[in-house]
């Protein structure tokens, strides 16, 4: 007995040691607290196993699978089946999930330790192992264990853009929210945004994006961030960058804010400064990317594309790499807001779907984290690529910006207006309930636009018809912006589904 003892002792020892990357970058993330300040530990003995990984005081563990496992199956599910009787939860991901998702993950690890008191319908990548179908035998216990694939589970919210004002120093020619200084009637008081941060982690623990406007512009914004972050939710910011100082990001990093966002949208200061109305608009930008490297604060760049930078595109990315950036998001202009006076500037469905190719080969091999936003046709172009042999480069950091899908409005994201508002996402602005008249979960499960939206049988033209509607979905908000129908099909696509052909 005791010499087994030992052998586990020394075989735990040797599996820390050797670890695999998906392993380190997990356990990365585990170790920082950041999950509800719940304490993990890695290659713990537990009985006569060694689990993975293990949080003690909330009864939960977590394994990771490499292909070899398929072999090992029935051996794995005699282990659940006693860590289950011993009243543990088991989560297992693939070692792929974590590398190519792991904001996905950490999302499903989240909703276990603060599990939703009305939780989603079951999803693709849940079993339910009663023990009638373990190895046959019979018991007491109708267990269930899950194997998570990044964000499967069904109409949980994973990812919320809260504008939390819509003042803003800036007058930019694109702006979604025609922008200006304000005041803004009608904005959320401070009591309010911490009633909806507690209704939001009632229902799920999603990314909370602080955006506007200007989110540094309202007074009380670090304590809105110090507060979600107490409440076990990931807290980031889209900012213009110049407000921020050494004093400003150093509140950030004080408040749990995890990722900056600076947009940046020329080259050089000549063509960010046109585009942003404003002179020396660059140069503050520059010098608030630099108070945050100083703190420490991770950042991204987020450019909009239009014919009048479309050129400039590679030389942004050159120099979000050289700046340091962790990753670089692409958005692909909708015109709406202010941005309809720039309909005239946004680029054709060719230079659309040439402008995706080019950005999804640089995928291959950038350092950095490279995403496309409000363009849902990078999913499918990533999924008709993807037997072609060549496989994304590991990105430093993990991969805070993957999903698995396209269009994602109403369906694990949304977005929340200045004054209250909530939307499929800051385009499309179909009014779905008010969080001052209705809970955000009321809202979330009950609006009739969602639920549409989440029915991929109502899409019309050919996205309904296409092979690749559940990885794209189209842009919904271009759709509407079109038509006037938020399930037609999507304007700027040149593709055929093969229906069609």
């Amino acid at each position: 007995m005791k010499s087994s003892k030992s052998n586990l002792t020394q075989l735990a020892k040797n599996l820390r040691i050797n670890q695999t990357d998906a392993e380190k970058l997990l356990w990365k993330h585990l170790k920082s607290k950041q999950l509800a300040h719940t304490k993990f530990r890695r290659q713990q003995q537990i009985g006569n196993y060694i689990v993975g990984f293990i949080s003690l005081d909330k009864k939960l563990v977590i394994e990771l699978d490499g292909s070899q496992h398929a072999e090992d199956k029935n051996r794995d599910q005699e282990r659940d089946r006693w860590l289950i009787s011993q009243g543990f939860k088991v989560l297992r991901f693939w070692n792929n999930d974590v590398l190519q998702n792991i904001e996905g993950v950490l999302v499903s690890i989240m909703e276990k330790i603060s599990p939703s008191p009305s939780p989603s319908p079951q999803g693709r990548g849940e079993e339910k192992l009663s023990s009638s179908t373990l190895n046959g035998t019979s018991g007491p216990h109708n267990l269930k264990v899950t194997r998570e694939r990044g964000n499967d589970k069904a109409d949980k919210v994973r990812m919320i853009a809260w504008e939390v004002t819509r003042s803003c120093n800036l007058n930019c020619v694109h702006c979604r929210a025609a922008a200006s200084c304000g005041p803004y009637a009608g904005e959320l008081s401070t009591k309010k945004c911490f009633q909806l941060v507690d209704e939001i982690a009632a229902l799920s623990s999603p990314v909370i994006i602080l955006t506007g406007g200007e989110p540094l512009l309202r007074p009380d914004i670090f304590e809105i961030a110090s507060y979600g972050t107490n409440k076990g939710l990931r807290m980031v910011m889209a900012t213009n960058g110049t407000l921020v100082n050494p004093a400003v990001a150093r509140k950030m990093i004080e408040s749990g804010i995890k990722r900056v966002s600076i947009s940046i949208d020329g080259k050089d200061a000549h063509s960010h400064d046109a585009f942003r109305q404003e002179k020396g608009a660059f140069d503050k930008a520059m010098a608030g990317i630099a108070a945050l490297k100083d703190a420490g604060m991770e950042f991204q760049i987020n450019t909009t594309i239009t014919t009048a930078n479309l050129n400039q595109i590679k030389d942004i990315l050159e120099l979000a790499k050289n700046i340091g950036a962790a990753a670089h998001h692409i958005f692909l202009l909708v015109p709406t807001g202010r941005g309809k006076e720039l309909a005239g500037q946004a680029i054709t469905a060719a230079d659309y779907e040439e402008t995706l190719m080019w950005f999804h080969q640089e995928n291959l091999s950038c350092e950095i984290q490279l995403k496309a936003t409000c363009a849902p046709h990078y999913f499918r172009i990533m999924h008709q690529n993807k037997n072609k042999g060549a496989e994304p480069k590991k990105k430093a950091g993990g991969h805070f910006h993957e999903f698995t899908r396209g269009c994602l409005g109403g369906i694990s994201f949304c977005f929340i207006s200045h004054v209250g508002q909530v939307q499929p996402c800051g385009y499309l602005e179909l009014n779905c309930g008010n969080v001052k008249k209705k809970s955000f979960a009321a809202i979330w499960e009950k609006s009739e636009v969602f639920r549409n939206l989440r029915d991929l049988s109502k899409y019309g033209g050919k996205c309904g018809r296409c092979e690749f509607i559940k990885v794209c979905g189209g842009c919904r908000a271009r759709a509407y912006e079109k038509t006037g129908d938020y399930l037609a099909e999507e304007p700027l696509c040149l593709y055929q589904p093969k229906t069609d052909c």
